[in-house]
């Protein structure tokens, strides 16, 4: 006889679990024998990910909810203990990108929003969950971003959301250390979704915005599909690690270098988003510039 599935009855919360990295993490998770709680806004991707774990033999509940409303917070997490009597693992990978630099801003919403669903989508959750997760000594997995630790000029708003969460949750490991709660930060690099749907964005207008990053263009960063992502996040998760850290090398000098050599890693920075900017520069869903 085989060994039974790692996640054999633990009960696992996948926030932006329709699309893109939180889909394949659902799946994967399902497949390693967890009961997963699919949690997004979109209820017809939301049902559609159900149903293929379903229909794969495993068991999922789908929660359509809106993480910048507390009371879906509440209902999501009450009716997941219902459900499945507790929580064993919260994954917290919904979240949205910003575009543009501070002067360029038609309104304060992108920073605004970006907040609401990166930063409070991740940890007013996480408040409520608590104390399932202290009853079972659980853990939590947040998908963050090498934005969160280096400043990226030009997605002001994506790289604050990303630096409070990290903060709040760096905060929390330590916090958690006496309940025997882990905590890991997940780092995924530079991912594109393998899905069809796109990366969601708002942009200096204020709106939201697709953009396929699947799409190799002039000057773009290479990037990796979710679903290989999303195996190496299941792992991590099994392995109850601190960290999974799949950004490219040049990050990880970065982050080290910034400490020592500031300014000359910077100009760096300043210098390679300004080539990633060019490289969606004819791409009008992105950038969608307006006269002020």
């Amino acid at each position: 006889m085989g060994k039974p599935p790692r996640l054999r009855d633990k009960v696992v919360l996948v926030t932006g679990a329709s699309q893109g990295l939180g889909q394949f993490l659902s799946v994967e998770l399902a497949a390693a024998g967890a009961k997963v709680a699919l949690v997004a806004r979109n209820q017809a991707r939301l049902v559609a990910v159900c149903d293929q774990i379903t229909g794969a033999g495993g068991t999922a509940l789908s929660l359509p909810t809106d993480l910048t409303n507390e009371a879906d917070c509440d209902r999501m997490i009450e009716e997941t203990v219902s459900r499945f009597g507790g929580i064993d693992v919260l994954v917290l990978n919904a979240g949205s990108a910003t575009y543009g630099r501070l002067d360029e801003l038609h309104t304060f919403a992108p920073i605004r929003d970006s907040m609401a669903i990166n930063f409070f989508g991740a940890a007013y959750p996480t408040y409520r969950a608590i104390q399932h997760l202290i009853a079972r000594k659980g853990l939590i997995a947040y998908v963050t971003s090498g934005s969160g630790h280096l400043p990226m000029a030009g997605y002001l708003g994506y790289t604050t959301s990303k630096h409070a969460m990290n903060g709040f949750f760096e905060a929390l490991r330590l916090e958690m250390t006496p309940h025997g709660v882990g905590v890991l930060g997940i780092n995924p690099g530079d991912m594109y979704s393998d899905d069809g749907a796109g990366r969601t964005f708002f942009g200096p207008d204020g709106g939201q915005h697709k953009i396929d990053l699947s799409i190799r263009r002039q000057n773009d960063i290479a990037r990796v599909p979710a679903s290989a992502v999303a195996k190496k996040c299941v792992e991590a998760i099994l392995d109850r690690r601190r960290d999974l850290d799949l950004s490219p090398p040049i990050q990880k000098l970065g982050t080290v270098a910034r400490a020592i050599a500031p300014a000359l890693v910077d100009r760096h920075i300043y210098h390679r988003v300004a080539q990633m900017r060019s490289a969606f520069a004819s791409e009008a869903e992105l950038l969608a510039k307006h006269e002020k």
